[in-house]
């Protein structure tokens, strides 16, 4: 393990630290998981960060309940990861991602970079989300999703009104540039078509398109088209 920036007493390294990485908490980094320079794990979430009179290491340490992070697992350069965050085993994160407070990453899914998990977001595992994402407080995501770059999810509709989250079913390709609104419901096998902006509830194994996004084809029919 090289020299790090900050390590709690109260963590449990398992895996490689590299320099200037600040581990806060009883945090616990799994066996053959890489951490890349500068980022930080479990950092406080806004209640606990309150509480703090100084803005050290050792203070921002005592308030962290710490995060958990998986076997195998690679966090690049200047990730966050707050505290109450769990991590599964071998999952990639790309340089610069954001990962709030209470927030689940499953298995084998990959964030790319400048990803936000911008509150409480439960990402399922096999998920593939690329560079750019945005996901905001309460979005849940399927197991075996693909969004692209730039898509940003919202949970606001009538800003500042009322939260409601959006659900993304398992197995669902959210094409980039694609914005879906607040309290939407992707159906599982559904695809939303690049700069598509999704106003309403997207029915299972459908197609969608356009902005706003309409029906357009079947996803048995867009995978003979991907097969061509």
């Amino acid at each position: 393990m090289s020299r790090a920036g900050y390590i709690s007493s109260k963590a449990m390294i398992h895996g490689r630290i590299e320099e200037d990485v600040a581990i806060y908490g009883p945090s616990r980094v799994g066996k053959d998981t890489f951490v890349d320079r500068w980022v930080q794990v479990g950092y406080p979430s806004r209640e606990r960060l309150m509480k703090v009179v100084k803005l050290d290491h050792s203070s921002l340490d005592n308030v962290s309940e710490g995060a958990t992070i998986g076997d195998r697992c690679i966090v690049r350069s200047f990730s966050i990861i707050y505290d109450r965050v769990r991590i599964g085993d071998d999952v990639e994160l790309g340089h610069g991602v954001l990962v709030r407070s209470n927030s689940t990453i499953g298995s084998r899914s990959r964030i790319g970079s400048y990803t936000q998990l911008d509150g409480e977001v439960h990402i399922g595992e096999d998920v593939i989300i690329q560079s750019l994402v945005y996901l905001p407080h309460l979005t849940e995501v399927g197991d075996k999703v693909f969004i692209g770059p730039n898509v940003v999810v919202t949970n606001d509709k009538y800003p500042v009104g009322t939260i409601q989250g959006v659900k993304i079913g398992g197995r669902s390709i959210i094409g980039a540039n694609s914005t879906i609104l607040a309290g939407v419901i992707i159906g599982e096998d559904s695809v939303v078509g690049a700069g598509s902006i999704v106003t309403h509830d997207v029915p299972p194994s459908t197609v969608v398109i356009g902005a706003p996004a309409r029906p357009y084809i079947s996803r048995k029919e867009y995978e003979e088209k991907r097969m061509k």
